[in-house]
């Protein structure tokens, strides 16, 4: 019972550090209108730069702790990243009007220490419920959820309270500090499958599971006899897992990271995008704080539902339809009036929170514990850094074409379609199977 407890408690933490660290990468985007006249730039895309480069470092970062996954304890790394994360903020308060560049280093610091969190608290997770691994992310999500519903609703209250946008950060920083300190404390790993030994009853090695970071020996038996490791994701999936970082294992992660590309680089678009599109729609800024939270409100539900769902139904069939879903709210976007605006902001967010559980269990259902924390690193890895180019490009977009209506009508168009063909392309990705001793691909 108390090894239950402990894998419970370090994944509420998990949760906890995940929620704060996507607030952290958002909270501030309802007040991109006000940043930019803090600085004195009239560009859009001068402004959405920012997300731009933590989100390519955000990316690297993952890329690193990804390949050091299995070098590195887990409590010390993930409480590290998120006082790094949190302390950069923090320091936003110093930043002077002329102070653009030390804005960019402040954005990289606070970059390098959330991309910590996915490699290894992923791998982390992952391996202390190899059974439920959707519901374990899902839980997780709970946290992303909470970060990206209440970060900006927060930030729309603070700022209506008269603080202004480096208050709001030094604040917000705050919490996150306090949450590195408190990950530190309760994070246990004690290199065990935690959920086998509580919720079995018994042995891990009689299970085919692995303890710690080193192969069992019934792994390595249902390997060899080509049974899946991993029975319920399997026959929810029609997957066996290969050994090795293998060509198909390589072209199967080629293929998830071009789509699901797709889903990152809308989202981070709509996010940073929705102050300029409110203030030509509505003349009302402020009101992107609502939104961003009426958006992100439903994920709290959706992901770990659609988590467990996906354990039992499998995650195909769930992932095309969320990618479906957000892009189809996507294109409708621009032409809703403000009366109904939040409907799709509301249907964006529980789709795109819905599908993040679905595609991460996709990847740890393709995977072992010996080769997850490299896959991971470099899925996200990749999936953020082309999702670095939505706010950019979008910003470019708006700029070239002139801050109109008609102008984000076109770029929630193509967003939107790219999203529905991101879905498409997910739900026929080639599945990797063990033939005959060799890993192939179908």
């Amino acid at each position: 019972m108390h090894t239950r407890k402990a894998a419970l408690y370090s994944l509420y933490c998990a949760s906890a550090i995940h929620g704060m660290i996507h607030t952290l990468s958002l909270f501030l985007s309802p007040l991109n209108v006000e940043i930019g006249a803090y600085f004195q730039s009239t560009s859009v895309g001068s402004i959405t730069s920012f997300k731009t480069v933590y989100l390519i470092v955000y990316a690297a970062s993952n890329l690193l702790f990804g390949a050091l996954t299995h070098r590195i304890p887990v409590r010390e790394t993930l409480s590290a990243g998120m006082l790094l994360n949190a302390a950069a903020v923090t320091l936003f308060y110093l930043v002077p009007p002329d102070g653009i560049p030390l804005m960019y280093l402040l954005w990289i610091l606070a970059a390098l220490g959330g991309g910590v969190y996915h490699p290894v608290a992923n791998v982390f997770i992952t391996r202390k419920f190899q059974k439920r691994k959707g519901w374990a992310l899902g839980i997780t999500g709970i946290g992303s959820g909470l970060g990206f519903a209440f970060g900006p609703l927060l930030t729309g209250f603070l700022s209506r309270l008269g603080l202004d946008w480096q208050s709001i950060a030094a604040l917000f920083g705050f919490f996150g500090v306090g949450i590195g300190i408190l990950s530190y404390l309760v994070i246990r790993d004690d290199g065990q499958d935690e959920e086998t030994v509580a919720f079995e009853g018994g042995s891990s090695q009689s299970q085919g599971i692995t303890r710690g970071r080193t192969y069992g020996s019934t792994q390595i038996q249902a390997l060899q006899v080509g049974r899946p490791l991993d029975q319920h994701a399997a026959v929810a999936n029609d997957t066996r897992i290969p050994a090795g970082l293998t060509l198909p294992l390589l072209g199967f992660l080629a293929w998830m990271i071009l789509f699901t590309a797709t889903r990152e680089i809308a989202m981070w678009s709509i996010l940073d995008i929705s102050a300029f599109f409110l203030d030509v729609t509505s003349r009302n800024p402020g009101s992107a704080s609502f939104y961003l939270f009426v958006m992100y409100l439903p994920g709290i539900v959706t992901q770990p539902l659609m988590g467990h769902w996906s354990d039992r139904l499998g995650r195909r069939g769930l992932v095309f339809l969320t990618f479906s879903v957000f892009g189809g709210a996507l294109v409708a976007l621009p032409f809703v009036s403000i009366r109904w605006l939040f409907l799709p902001y509301a249907l964006m967010g529980a789709a795109q929170s819905a599908s993040v559980p679905l595609v991460e269990a996709i990847i740890a259902d393709y995977t072992t514990s010996q080769n997850r924390g490299m896959m991971f690193g470099v899925f996200i890895t990749a999936i953020m850094g082309l999702g670095a180019l939505g706010p950019f490009l979008s910003g470019f977009l708006i700029d070239s074409i002139g801050r109109t209506s008609g102008a984000f009508q076109v770029l929630f168009s193509i967003l939107g379609v790219s999203v529905l063909v991101g879905g498409i392309g997910l739900w026929i990705a080639p599945r990797v199977v063990k033939i005959g001793g060799g890993v192939s691909s179908t």
